[in-house]
């Protein structure tokens, strides 16, 4: 169960955006500045090759956020809906139900005021113990991150990942997250993160640069 008290304003389809602009980006990318610009939390829950290595140039005036969205995603075999304050990004080709560990559900999330990379490094070990609950313990340390892109707190009961994932980028509009796995591994852990969080802090927009992702092909990124 998911508490919207301190949630951003669902995203709006229909309200306008005056002017957005990418030049040479890919999809990753250019969802991720629209994001930025417009103050929308983003999720995107399956990445292809073609994500990273086609290309987009859009130039749009007085459009919606909907007309955005459909020039970004369409030509690549993407579509798009809202969920509350984020707008999913998915495929046809998403597994789906327990096949895919987006779905998992985590018996009980608590976390307080934080960061917005600190509360994701919570959720992930969180989700290491829902698959591994014989485990005594686990070695690393979360990410500071900085204050400015923060969450209010959460405390959710036997919701799936992926909900959990939406209610962090969505309080304050300030990140996206995205899968860092091909979508026919998504059933299982490769050990170097199922997805990644991004606050919107980049100033280069290269967003897609921070992502783990092996298996698709994607050599000299």
């Amino acid at each position: 169960m998911l508490c919207q008290s301190h949630f951003a304003p669902p995203a709006n389809p229909s309200r306008q955006v005056a002017v957005f602009e990418v030049h040479d980006r890919n999809m990753i990318d250019a969802l991720l500045l629209f994001g930025q610009q417009e103050h929308i939390g983003i999720g995107i829950d399956y990445i292809d090759a073609a994500a990273f290595q086609q290309r987009v140039t859009i130039q749009l005036r007085a459009a919606t956020v909907s007309d955005v969205l459909d020039a970004i995603t369409h030509r690549f075999g993407y579509r798009w809906s809202t969920n509350g304050g984020v707008v999913r990004i998915t495929h046809p080709g998403t597994m789906v139900g327990s096949r895919n560990l987006l779905n998992r559900r985590i018996a009980k999330f608590k976390v307080s005021e934080m960061p917005l990379e600190q509360a994701d490094c919570s959720l992930k070990i969180a989700f290491y113990f829902a698959l591994n609950p014989k485990s005594s313990g686990i070695v690393g340390d979360c990410p500071y991150g900085g204050i400015e892109y923060r969450i209010s707190g959460l405390d959710v009961k036997h919701a799936s990942v992926r909900q959990i994932l939406d209610a962090l980028v969505s309080q304050h509009a300030n990140g996206a997250w995205v899968v860092q796995q091909p979508p026919w591994t998504m059933d299982r852990d490769l050990g170097y993160g199922l997805w990644k969080v991004l606050a919107y802090d980049r100033t280069d927009g290269e967003y897609s640069r921070e992502l783990q992702v092996r298996g698709l092909g994607l050599q000299g990124r």
